[in-house]
């Protein structure tokens, strides 16, 4: 709906009067429109309004947003909900969105560092299960990235990926404007108090009924609300293993090989050879262009279009020379929009593959790589809706090095140009993944995933995309992207938020919980080692930490303690860690990034110590151990 629909509208709500002691009804709002505030048109978001039931789901609903609602960029295209109207519900990753006329006293808000408030009966802002009652430890802010009068956004971010298919009550509790008058929304409080309601506001009155039903049974009075809705999370459907399950059957059926493109010798003093090699992979996306997403059967699966050859590398570090036995192997990931090739190739990794004595091998994240830097900034300033593109991509990603990883241990271990004196420099009986950033991030997922590694390393990860987005230096481009195509504030944070969906497919924090239990089908449980680094500038603390609490993972030796988190002694099968570069400056707590890198980020693989670490537990029977006395300094 246009802007000066929401602001008559906000002005009837504001200018009313009524000297009777029952207020008037509250106005109607335009078609499609959530009534409960009355400042925006789509907020609450998400909410169980743009849900509609539907019995052939397994949540009972789907989602369903109407024409004339979501944001629209300088260009005249408005955002589609065409691919969210298939879901059964919204992410378990979603950050939650308001906006308020009135604005918000931030003086009430609590950040992520000490969200222990959240738990409890008397927090301004709580994440309710509806059946249990039970909280969901969560942080709220308001959005800082507006300039002069954009709308603002205030923005709930649970700490912890919710249940999928589970509905839950969002309540806020005794807020004040930002003149510090009570912040009660006249349509929600008419739900609230029993008064007249509006024809928009008479269809809610049921769910409303159950909805404060609710909160009083959480031990929250129903008249100190400012305001509260529901919503039902998606189900897990996404579309990664059973596309995994087709590539790796291909293999089984001898359908998919390899090729040896180079096999050079190197100078360089931690590598010995360098091979170069392309696997064929299923391919399900529309074509080979870098701009194109996938396409879908009848039945909504992702379409196979035929086979594609993808390259990997292969680095022989000079220990093998002399080893005694078969070399073990690391599948290692690469960081944002590199390469596997360039990052190989660079002395960090060489170094690193010579000193634990394993050969690497990679391929690229595509999706997230050197080459989509160069297509995305148009792709999207053109159309958001391509952003797409970028989602399909990462999937199509990981079953490309799922494909490496197994063609690997059936084939190319041994073909000649992996030999040295006529024998097999690796067995492939042992094997761990080891990435960096995002290729910890993306590593998440591929664990999960991976049915021939029980092993994995996941360096500086994090988790939730929508929560990195804006707090991450190296993804400014991004926010620049947005605010040129989306000059309101407020629509930025709907885009951020609609994204989310599509991350789901392969964002780390939809696999993280199969990670150490409940495992995907055909795959083992995991051993898992994660470092963070304090005052990481790229992959912000709050997003590691978000990762981790939904892994369930336990630390030790922590230096900045992480709500919810168990903390045991080492040595550990599993655990996360805190390695402290001392960077200056620290990153803002906002949702906010530096200007630039503060070199936290990439201090830490480097270290000796977290080498260390890093190849104690990448042995048959390795653990995380100690290798500092508490949080390790990293020089």
């Amino acid at each position: 709906m246009s802007r000066l629909a929401v602001a008559l509208f906000a002005c009837l709500l504001g200018c009313s009067s009524n000297a009777d002691d029952a207020p008037p009804p509250p106005p109607d709002v335009p078609a499609g429109c959530n009534p409960i505030v009355g400042d925006d048109c789509l907020t609450p978001f998400p909410s169980s309004f743009h849900l509609r039931a539907d019995s052939s789901t397994k949540t009972g609903v789907k989602v369903s947003i109407g024409p004339n609602v979501l944001p629209v960029t300088r260009s005249g295209i408005a955002l589609s909900p065409e691919r969210l109207e298939r879901l059964d519900g919204f992410s378990p990753a979603t950050p939650f969105l308001v906006y308020f006329e009135k604005g918000v006293d931030p003086s009430q808000l609590f950040g992520w560092m000490d969200p222990s408030l959240s738990l409890t009966a008397g927090s301004p802002v709580q994440v309710i299960e509806y059946d249990t009652g039970k909280r969901v430890l969560a942080f709220a802010e308001l959005d800082v990235n507006g300039e002069g009068d954009q709308r603002q956004a205030l923005i709930i971010h649970p700490l912890v990926r919710l249940k999928p298919a589970t509905r839950y009550v969002i309540a806020l509790v005794g807020l004040k404007d930002k003149k510090g008058a009570p912040l009660v929304p006249a349509p929600f409080r008419a739900l609230r108090d029993g008064a007249p309601l509006s024809s928009s506001l008479k269809p809610l009155a049921g769910r409303y009924a159950e909805i404060f039903s609710a909160v009083e049974r959480a031990g929250v009075a129903r008249a100190s609300l400012s305001l509260a809705w529901d919503v039902t999370t998606a189900s897990d459907q996404g579309h990664l293993v059973g596309m995994r399950d087709l590539a790796l059957g291909m293999i089984d059926e001898g359908k998919l090989g390899y090729t040896i493109t180079s096999a050079k010798d190197s100078a360089e003093p931690h590598m010995l050879r360098q091979v170069l090699a392309t696997v064929q992979v299923p391919w399900f996306l529309a074509d080979q262009s870098g701009k194109s997403a996938m396409t879908f059967d009848a039945a909504g699966r992702p379409k196979q279009n035929g086979v594609v050859d993808v390259p990997i590398v292969i680095n022989v570090p000079r220990c093998a020379a002399t080893a005694k036995g078969p070399v073990p192997v690391v599948v290692f990931g690469h960081g944002l929009f590199g390469t596997a090739i360039d990052t190989l190739s660079g002395g960090p990794a060489m170094e690193a593959a010579d000193a634990m004595c394993k050969v690497f091998i990679g391929t690229d994240w595509i999706g997230l790589a050197a080459e989509d830097i160069k297509i995305l900034p148009d792709l999207l300033s053109a159309n958001l809706n391509n952003f797409y593109v970028l989602s399909d991509r990462l999937q199509q990603a990981h079953v490309n090095a799922q494909v490496m990883t197994r063609l690997f241990l059936r084939k190319i271990k041994d073909d000649p140009a992996l030999a040295l004196d006529g024998r097999p420099i690796s067995d492939g009986k042992e094997i761990y993944y080891f990435g960096v950033s995002d290729g910890g991030i993306q590593g998440t997922t591929f664990m999960a995933l991976q049915p021939d590694i029980v092993r994995g390393v996941l360096n500086v990860p994090g988790g939730v995309w929508s929560l990195m987005l804006y707090r991450s230096a190296d993804l400014g481009r991004f926010g620049g992207l947005l605010a040129l195509v989306l000059p309101d504030a407020m629509d930025r944070q709907v885009a951020v938020a609609l994204t989310q969906t599509e991350w789901d497919h392969t964002d780390s924090i939809t696999f993280a919980p199969h990670l150490l239990r409940d495992p995907l089908p055909g795959v083992p449980i995991k051993r898992i080692l994660v470092q963070e680094a304090l005052g990481d500038a790229q992959v912000p603390n709050v997003a590691t930490r978000v990762l981790a609490r939904t892994m369930d993972i336990p630390g030790f030796g922590l230096t900045e303690p992480v709500h919810g988190l168990t903390v045991a002694p080492p040595p550990l099968d599993s655990a996360y860690t805190q390695w402290n570069p001392h960077a200056t400056p620290l990153p803002p707590t906002n949702n906010s990034a530096l200007p630039k890198d503060n070199g936290a980020h990439d201090a830490v693989w480097k270290s000796p110590k977290a080498l260390q670490q890093i190849d104690a537990f990448c042995q048959p029977d390795g653990r995380v151990t100690a290798v500092c006395s508490g949080t390790c300094d990293v020089p």
